[in-house]
C-alpha cells in the first residue's frame, strides 16, 4: 500500500482515476439535485430535472479539471478561479434562456 502511495502518478491508471472521480462526483451531485427537482410529467418538471443533471455534470467536470491540474502541477488559485468562473458563466448563460410569459 505504501509503495502505491509514494509513486509518481502516471499512465492510464491516472486517467481512469480522474474520469472515475469526475463521473462519481457528477452522479452524486445530480442525485442530490434531482431530489429537489420537480416531480411529474409536465414540461416544467422535465426542464427542472434536465437542469439538475446538467448542473451535476458541470460540478463533476469542474472537480475533475481541478484534480487534473493538481496532478500535473498546474493548480494555482488563478487557474482554479478561471475554471470555476468559466463554468459559472456558462451556467448563467444556459439558465438565462428565453422564457415565455403565460
Amino acid at each position: 500500500m505504501t509503495l502505491v502511495l509514494t509513486r509518481e502518478p502516471e499512465g492510464p491508471f491516472l486517467a481512469a482515476a480522474l474520469v472515475a472521480l469526475g463521473v462519481g462526483a457528477a452522479s452524486a451531485a445530480s442525485l442530490v439535485l434531482l431530489r429537489t427537482a420537480q416531480a411529474g410529467r409536465s414540461a416544467r418538471a422535465r426542464s427542472s430535472r434536465a437542469r439538475a443533471v446538467r448542473r451535476g455534470a458541470e460540478l463533476g467536470a469542474v472537480l475533475a479539471l481541478v484534480a487534473g491540474l493538481q496532478v500535473i502541477g498546474g493548480l494555482t488559485p488563478l487557474t482554479v478561479l478561471f475554471v470555476v468562473l468559466s463554468f459559472a458563466i456558462a451556467e448563467y448563460v444556459l439558465s438565462a434562456g428565453t422564457h415565455t410569459s403565460r
